[in-house]
């Protein structure tokens, strides 16, 4: 079984009358150990991609290189340089592990030679690839709720006071929404726990999908999410409240169980506020909503 595998693909057109500019001769072996031993210290993804794509440049002219990779369900790309109508492209695994794919353009024909060196230097990055990628899982779990797929209480209580002090810095809005799924005690125990992890998803996703890319969504425990509105004035952040405890509430019942509605609390940013006093101001709003009756949105004084 081959450890190492590399899938190319060299969709080249006719050559390009134009010649990629010559340079001085490059000791190879000498290229590929300092590159290997550089690589190795690398857990960094973008830096790892960032420092084989300088190196690379250093002996094989070339206009763009793009690596693409899965992580939890969804592509990601990290990207040097544009263009390139002649284009490489690898698909790279270790031991039948696939890593990504890596594809490298310029806009003249890589000739064998070159192809040669190429694939020579590609071998290198593969392992360290692969430490990186699993250096990235590792932190992707660790920051990741497995059930709903969304951000932990860790991250946010890391991008709560982040977010405050760009907001006071660059005076932008900034809201924090603090949410409570309603009778999930009652959904758990007429319809199992089961039925309550449904409910919970669901609710994740209504939230994801439900606020902007530059908002942020958690959950923070059990049945509490936070969500970050980065932007909007007071007025959008509850009309966003409003639209997401909506569409909750437009839920069915499962298995006869109570359905699943929000109860969420509203604080918009003050310029005094700290995490803990924002953070506060919104939880009391979501006290102030489930005395209210539940199924509501409560604004912060």
């Amino acid at each position: 079984m081959k450890l190492i595998n590399i899938l190319s693909d060299h969709p080249q057109t006719a050559p390009a009358p134009a010649k990629p500019p010559r340079r001085k001769p490059v000791d190879l072996a000498r290229h590929t150990l300092e590159l290997a031993a550089t690589l190795s210290r690398h857990l960094d993804l973008d830096a790892l991609i960032d420092h084989f794509s300088r190196r690379l440049g250093e002996v094989l002219p070339y206009d763009s290189l793009s690596f693409r990779h899965e992580l939890a369900g969804q592509w990601h790309a990290i990207a040097h340089g544009s263009g390139g109508r002649h284009s490489c492209t690898y698909q790279l695994q270790v031991e039948e592990v696939p890593l990504g794919t890596l594809r490298i353009a310029r806009r003249q024909r890589l000739e064998e030679p070159e192809l040669a060196m190429l694939e020579q230097l590609i071998g290198v990055i593969v392992y360290p690839l692969r430490n990186a990628l699993l250096y990235r899982r590792a932190q992707h779990d660790a920051a990741t709720d497995p059930l709903t797929g969304l951000s932990n209480r860790g991250v946010f209580d890391d991008a709560l006071p982040r977010e405050i002090s760009r907001a006071q810095r660059y005076g932008t809005h900034l809201t924090l929404l603090m949410v409570d799924v309603d009778n999930l005690k009652h959904i758990n125990d007429r319809a199992g726990h089961s039925a309550g992890d449904r409910a919970l998803q669901q609710v994740a996703g209504i939230l994801r999908a439900g606020v902007r890319d530059s908002d942020q969504v958690f959950r923070y425990a059990g049945d509490e999410f936070a969500v970050l509105l980065v932007g909007g004035d007071a007025t959008t952040a509850r009309e966003v409240a409003e639209r997401l405890r909506s569409r909750v509430d437009e839920l069915p019942a499962d298995s006869g169980a109570a359905r699943p509605t929000l109860s969420i609390g509203l604080a918009p940013l003050r310029d005094t506020d700290s995490g803990q006093a924002l953070f506060e101001r919104a939880d009391r709003a979501l006290y102030g909503a489930k005395q209210a009756g539940r199924n509501c949105v409560c604004s912060a004084d």
